[in-house]
């Protein structure tokens, strides 16, 4: 009897597995249209998650057509530098334009846009390959382009980044990360403020001994700040050379170095250029010194920048400044040369992060201009502490002074500024040196040998793992890698040639694509924890970024939606076999594997 009712139980749920599989839908995801993917072929990385990308869009019913990853040489004519012959616009890609391109940006830590989306910089006369116009983002930017609060720019730049998030001109897929390796125990450090040559190193410390050893993987070879390019050599000259105004830890700002501090103008109109403009007034610390106890003056801050603005010097910044100062007289002492003096930096236009302008280095006016008497230009191509230009062009009024610098070892020995305005250094010696090679520095950090790794030998996180006094540590990166959108495409752009035929659908469907990025597999995987999604295309890293936003969530279902909005059908539903034919007795199990199955159809 037992056995009869265990029989008719088993019956009952079989015949009821079957009852419930003749009415389960397999799903297959039909393609509603298709791109051609661009890609250059210069990074490993973004070879990668392009790749992975050409397999994701077709889950949500976007076909690729074809993928040509390929060199810049290929790149521009369909982009940025696209002959406007054919058409007046960069078509698609079947066109000899682009759909979906991966590029990636820098940036420094003032987030200026101008030239990539805004209306007026339509190629050829800017780099907005995207197509894109929006007349409320231009007439935000021309607001935030001229704001000189900080608080209300800050605002607009959230505003415009709201936008950027919601138009998806450019779908953000990854901010890059830098890591570099410390010797465990160091205290003050800023890494951002490292990555971009505006470190404060009067704060860096090792409470073990007071001394850091930071090791870059190229020659130090570029002796004064009027002839520095290298993101290596200014790492030394960043805590040499002081100036105005420096970069604050933690929040990137500009703050009071050699300034006691400043006024920015009401914005003036000027009716013979028929142009805005600003000017700033700096008021000098008094206490400010140079590393020979002598006062710095205002007559030392003029002609520190009128040297970068003479040709004969052949300084990296010329083309820089005199873009914003028309004149050697656009800087003026006002009232006595004395310290604690002030001058005027007058503007050729409004500039939002015009204390930009107040960051460059200072050096002692009668020390420079006599050698310049006696030696002429050749001087700032001397290695410093040698030959006739001695110590006059590194007289420093920065945190530290040069004690050393051996050219031929590329290493460079500081020891703290005894007259320096600021707070005073913590270390007693800090060096820049030359190590060949990542496994060459990954063994010297090891050793003990230096105490910073720089990020540019490209360490992974593995080379720190299980290593006892030595850390990885990431800092964010000015930049961000993303999937530009061609906004006159017919269909992910105007949306014309959707089912639905609006605007309002393309923008959907940029949307799709980008809950179809996998953003965590490519930081964890790709990259190997080297990054964090991305968000908008504008890097998480500068002044002004909005924290408030949050990643498109990878969602393919909402993908999906967003895709079937547009009008399309790509969810499709298959229709099972019918009645007893076709019952399959499977396991538990194997029913919850069937549930919810779907398919992809090429």
């Amino acid at each position: 009897m037992k056995k009869k009712a265990l029989l008719g139980l088993t019956l009952i749920v079989l015949f009821s597995m079957s009852t419930y599989l003749a009415q389960a839908q397999e799903t297959e995801i039909q393609i509603a249209f298709s791109v051609n993917l661009l890609s250059p072929n210069t990074s490993a990385a973004r070879n990668q998650w392009s790749l992975l990308m050409e397999q994701q869009l077709p889950q949500i019913g976007i076909g690729i057509n074809f993928h040509e990853s390929t060199g810049w040489g290929n790149i521009a004519p369909r982009t940025w530098s696209y002959p406007l012959l054919d058409f007046d616009y960069i078509p698609t890609y079947s066109e000899g334009g682009y759909d979906l391109f991966f590029v990636g940006w820098s940036w420094g830590l003032d987030w200026d846009p101008t030239g990539l989306y805004d209306t007026a910089s339509l190629i050829p006369n800017g780099d907005n390959f995207y197509q894109y116009i929006n007349p409320v983002y231009d007439a935000k930017l021309d607001q935030y382009l001229t704001e000189l609060d900080d608080t209300t720019r800050t605002g607009y730049a959230h505003e415009l980044q709201d936008i950027l998030y919601e138009d998806l001109p450019a779908i953000c897929l990854v901010y890059p990360r830098s890591l570099f390796g410390f010797k465990e125990g160091l205290v003050g450090i800023d890494g951002l403020l490292i990555a971009s040559s505006n470190h404060r190193a009067e704060n860096w410390d090792d409470p073990v001994d007071h001394i850091i050893k930071y090791a870059v993987p190229a020659d130090l070879k570029e002796p004064n700040i009027y002839v520095a390019e290298s993101f290596y050599d200014m790492q030394w000259m960043q805590t040499v050379y002081g100036s105005l105004y420096k970069r604050a830890q933690v929040t990137a700002e500009y703050t009071e170095e050699i300034a006691l501090n400043s006024t920015i103008s009401d914005v003036l109109y000027d009716p013979i250029d028929d142009i805005d403009k600003i000017n700033m007034t700096v008021f000098l610390d008094p206490d400010a010194k140079f590393s020979n106890g002598d006062p710095v003056l205002p007559s030392d801050v003029k002609y520190s920048y009128e040297l970068h603005m003479t040709p004969g010097v052949g300084s990296s910044s010329y083309g820089y400044l005199t873009k914003w100062f028309e004149t050697n007289n656009s800087i003026s002492i006002v009232g006595p040369d004395v310290a604690g003096g002030e001058l005027r930096f007058e503007l050729t236009a409004v500039f939002n992060f015009a204390k930009a302008l107040l960051t460059f280095g200072i050096i002692e006016k009668t020390v420079v201009a006599q050698a310049i008497v006696d030696h002429g230009y050749d001087i700032f191509n001397e290695v410093p502490l040698t030959g006739d230009v001695g110590a006059d062009l590194v007289t420093s009024c920065g945190p530290f002074k040069l004690f050393a610098y051996d050219s031929v070892n590329s290493v460079i020995h500081m020891k703290p500024n005894d007259h320096y305005v600021g707070t005073a250094p913590l270390l007693t010696d800090w060096y820049l040196t030359f190590v060949a090679g990542k496994d060459s520095a990954v063994a010297e950090l090891i050793a003990g040998t230096v105490d910073i790794m720089d990020a540019q030998y490209f360490p992974v996180l593995a080379d720190f793992v299980g290593v006892t006094g030595v850390e990885g540590v990431l800092v964010k990166d000015p930049s961000h890698q993303e999937m530009a959108v061609n906004l006159k495409h017919p269909i992910m752009g105007t949306g014309e040639l959707t089912p639905v035929g609006t605007v309002a659908a393309a923008k959907g469907i940029r949307k799709a694509i980008s809950h179809a990025v996998p953003r965590d597999t490519i930081v964890n995987e790709i990259l190997e924890g080297l990054g964090a999604p991305g968000v908008i295309p504008c890097p998480d890293s500068v002044v002004g970024f909005n924290k408030d936003l949050e990643p498109y969530a990878y969602d393919l279902d909402m993908a999906i939606d967003y895709i079937e909005a547009a009008g399309y059908v790509v969810e499709v539903e298959i229709p099972p076999a019918a009645g007893i034919a076709g019952l399959v007795f499977l396991s538990f199990l194997g029913l919850a594997a069937v549930v919810g199955f779907r398919k992809y159809k090429k």
